[in-house]
């Protein structure tokens, strides 16, 4: 690919558009800096790859950006948003807000140091490179799927991500995991198929997320039928759509036409590698790689399970995520302000 050099020096850039880095990108714009968001699909292009129709487990009023979000004022608070709700919340916050950023930007490495650093991003047919004080690293944690190191789960009946479902009847199916995702889809689907699903958790952990769904997570309507749970119990092999399953009464098999392993995922580990080598800390206090400095972690890269985001306590009082941008912007400010 040809090589492209943009001179200008930013003061910071944001490498992922979904909401964290819409969060910083706006806040830091707002105080006069200037600064560049990559992404490297569309805005929020990690959520593009969630189950399509699912509901979003968070109230609004924890993940919605504006507080002026014309969803927001239509549904109220507690409202729980569609992922394709929550995905044209972000576009039009960005659009909105004038937000800088450039989508089909992917990031391929990072050179220099701290207050000046080289990013080299491929863009569509050509490879550019950008100069910038500050890097944010904001690219979440859904790259790359999590496996059990078992005969078959490379296979092509075997999915690792839950993409579009309403096509899917009449099949024998099998879910492995004991997250959100599995009940999801779950429920999506078994009304329509015939459903194993195998999770190594305890009943009364999977009879709580089945509670939640219909109580915490905006499906009162939510329904388990045509499945067979099987909790405390692990796949031995999915090879040939057979799947050999240890229980705590003795093995068995089943065969499916289907397979979807939902076992979380984890972050695009070549990409950090190059950039962070094997010292993924930060400084908890400032959100700072401690092996990168002047590079700064938010996040699922900085807490795996702080979801909310939140711009300020008005919007979601005592949110976590508040002080999480808090923390960050006030660290980035002072970096600008007086480099070292």
């Amino acid at each position: 690919m040809s090589k492209y050099s943009d001179m200008h020096r930013y003061d910071l850039i944001v490498v992922g558009c979904g909401g964290w880095g819409l969060a910083v990108l706006k806040t830091l714009r707002d105080l006069d800096f200037d600064v560049l968001g990559l992404e490297r699909g569309e805005i929020c292009h990690n959520l593009r790859t969630y189950m399509p129709g699912m509901r979003v487990h968070s109230p609004l009023s924890y993940i919605v950006l504006d507080p002026d979000d014309p969803l927001l004022k239509e549904k109220g608070d507690e409202y729980h948003s569609t992922i394709e709700e929550l995905i044209q919340s972000y576009v039009d916050f960005a659009s909105k807000n004038e937000v800088p950023l450039k989508t089909h930007s992917e990031l391929r490495d990072i050179d220099g140091l701290r207050d000046d650093f080289v990013l080299t991003v491929s863009e569509r047919e050509r490879q550019t490179q950008y100069r910038t004080r500050l890097v944010v690293l904001a690219t979440g944690s859904y790259d790359t799927p999590n496996l059990l190191g078992i005969p078959g789960e490379q296979d092509p009946a075997v999915q690792h991500f839950f993409g579009e479902w309403r096509h899917i009847r009449d099949q024998r199916l099998l879910f492995i995991g004991g997250g959100f995702s599995s009940a999801d889809g779950i429920v999506a689907l078994c009304a329509s198929n015939e459903v194993l699903w195998v999770t190594t958790k305890p009943h009364p952990e999977i009879a709580k997320i089945l509670h939640d769904q219909q109580t915490k997570w905006g499906q009162p309507d939510a329904k388990v039928v045509n499945t067979e749970i099987l909790c405390d119990s692990r796949v031995l092999s999915v090879a040939n759509r057979r799947a050999q399953i240890q229980t705590p009464d003795g093995e068995r098999q089943w065969l499916f036409d289907q397979c979807f392993m939902l076992l979380g995922h984890r972050p695009d580990e070549s990409l950090l590698q190059r950039i962070l080598g094997d010292d993924r800390s930060h400084d908890e206090t400032t959100f700072e790689s401690r092996s990168r400095p002047g590079l700064y972690l938010v996040g699922a890269l900085a807490k795996k399970h702080l979801e909310h985001i939140g711009l300020n306590d008005n919007l979601c009082p005592g949110n976590e995520g508040v002080r999480h941008i808090e923390k960050v912007i006030d660290a980035i400010k002072t970096q600008l302000n007086h480099p070292s």
